[in-house]
Parts: C-alpha cells; structure tokens; sequence
C-alpha cells in the first residue's frame, strides 16, 4: 500500500487542524445545555447507547477498513469503546447531579489528562506542554471559582473526572494509533470506533430499552441532534483535528468549550453567571491554545509519520 503523505508544511496542517478543533468546540457549547434540559432523566446508559448506535450509522458507509491489520481493527474499536462508550455513558450520568454549567467546567482537568497521557505514551513535551495546559486549566478554574455548589456536587465531580480520563486516553490513544499503521483517512475508521462504543454502552442500555417508546419528539430531537452531529460528525472531526496539532494545543482546545458554553448557557438557556470571570477565563484559556500552539519538542523523532509531520491524508 503505498503510504499517502500530508503537506510537509507543519504550519498548514496545524492551522486546519486548530480551524477543526474550533468548529467541534463550538457546536458541544449547545450539548451540555441541550443533555440538562431534555435527557437528563433518562437512563444514562440508553442515551449513551442510542447515541453510539445513530454515530455509528452516519458514518457507516464511510468506512474503508479493508486493508486495516485485525490488531488496527480490534485497537480502533477498544479506544473508540474507551473514548465515546464509556465516556459519554458516565458523562450523561453527571447530568443526573449537575447542572449543565457545572458539568462545563469540570471538564477543566481534561487538558492535564491529555498532556499526562501523552507524556507516559512517548516522553515528550514536559514542562511547555504542562504549562500550556496549566494555562487552560487555570482559566476554567477561574470560571468555576466561587460558584455555589448543587446537591450531589460531589458524586457529579466524581463522574466528571472519570470521564475526563476516558477522553482524554482515548484522544492520545487514537493519535499513536493514527501514526503506528498505515491507515486511511480518518472518516473512512471511526464507524469502528463508534462501534465499540456501541458495544460498551449496549450490556446498560438493555433493561432500560422499553422506555424508547415513550420518549417524547423534544427527546428524539435531542438524541438525533447528538448522536448525527454531536458525535457522527464532531467526534470525527475532533480526532481528525487531533493527529495535525501539537498535544499542547489538543490540551488547551479541551477547554475551549468551557467558555463557549457559558456564553450558550447566557444567550439560549438563560442562565447568569459571572461576566468578568468568564473574560478572565477565556483570555487564559486563548492562551493555553497559543502557548500549546508555539510548543514544539527539540526531543522528538523526525519519523515522517508522527502526526504533526505527515502521515494518511486527513
């Protein structure tokens, strides 16, 4: 098979790379507010498994995974289990404790999983990427600083954080991935992906499968919205956008839809938190993105198919 590389200029694939990362932050900004309102009495389990299961049909007649090893086919599956079945299974559990606001901001530890996970995986970064990170963490801290608490504060936190570290392993995950086989693009492999999220979410979703007769159109509406474009699409591009930046960046994007969805939570959902934290925090966040953006790491090899050098075409 004969090896398809990116444009060898860094600059290019790390601009389309952060305009994707962008574009997905801004449409989950709506997500949060749109899972409180209309999903959050539902079985998490369901919802998670409807999501996968309509993620995975969008993007179905995409995939190409004929020239893909058994052990590609079999690990894509494993991280898309870990990234998106697991992960949105307790993630929507959260709701359950949280409000939409709360949940928002305690995705802030996300960039630190990110830039841990990868340090194990290959050594590199260190210290520009943690403080790239740090950045971005310290400006959704500011947001959540000195906001009162909902009951079951604590349990939701907990579901948070377990699933921040679903997420943020299985970003890194499917960058070394994306580097170590000669895979296609990446919109013709995450119905794998999908695939073993469905399959993690499904032993969940069956007790609770009767009550799918009874959702409302509000309901319907909201699941069809996250599962084709909240996942089918965004979850896609996010991984795409994630093999053509530095981890740095991929760490402090985590966090973009932090502040994207205060503004939502202003404008749509009527909520009123605080104006000046949440300018504070998105000017610390901005420069998490740039700061991550400006890394790059003198220990690195110059394999030409690490993600940020070349690789499949995206």
């Amino acid at each position: 098979m004969t090896s398809r590389i990116r444009p060898a200029a860094g600059r290019t694939c790390g601009c389309s790379g952060i305009t994707e990362l962008s574009a997905v932050s801004l449409i989950w900004a709506f997500s949060f507010g749109i899972i409180r309102s209309s999903l959050s009495g539902l079985d998490p389990s369901l919802v998670a498994c409807l999501r996968m299961l309509l993620a995975c049909l969008v993007m179905l007649p995409f995939l190409r995974a004929g020239r893909l090893s058994i052990r590609a086919v079999l690990l894509l599956m494993a991280t898309g289990a870990v990234q998106f079945g697991l992960m949105y299974a307790v993630y929507i559990q959260s709701f359950q404790s949280l409000e939409a606001w709360e949940v928002a901001m305690l995705t802030v530890t996300t960039p630190l999983f990110v830039a841990a996970f990868d340090w194990l995986a290959c050594r590199r970064g260190g210290l520009p990427i943690l403080a790239a990170s740090t950045a971005a963490v310290a400006g959704g801290a500011l947001l959540l600083w000195n906001r009162p608490a909902s009951p079951g504060f604590v349990d939701g936190l907990i579901l948070v954080q377990i699933s921040n570290v679903f997420f943020a392993s299985g970003q890194v995950a499917f960058r070394h991935i994306d580097s170590a086989f000669e895979m296609p693009r990446t919109i013709q492999v995450i119905a794998l992906m999908y695939l073993g999220g469905l399959i993690a979410t499904l032993p969940g979703a069956i007790p609770a499968a009767g009550s799918v007769l009874s959702l409302s159109m509000r309901q319907v509406a909201a699941v069809v919205y996250l599962g084709v474009v909240a996942s089918g699409v965004c979850f896609m591009v996010w991984n795409q956008g994630a093999t053509k930046v530095e981890s740095g960046v991929l760490a402090a994007f985590n966090n973009a839809k932090i502040p994207l969805s205060v503004l939502a939570s202003i404008v749509f959902f009527g909520e009123r938190p605080s104006l000046w934290k949440l300018a504070a925090g998105s000017l610390l966040i901005l420069a998490g993105v740039l700061a991550g953006r400006a890394v790059r790491s003198p220990g690195a090899p110059s394999d030409p198919h690490t993600p940020e050098k070349a690789g499949p075409v995206a």
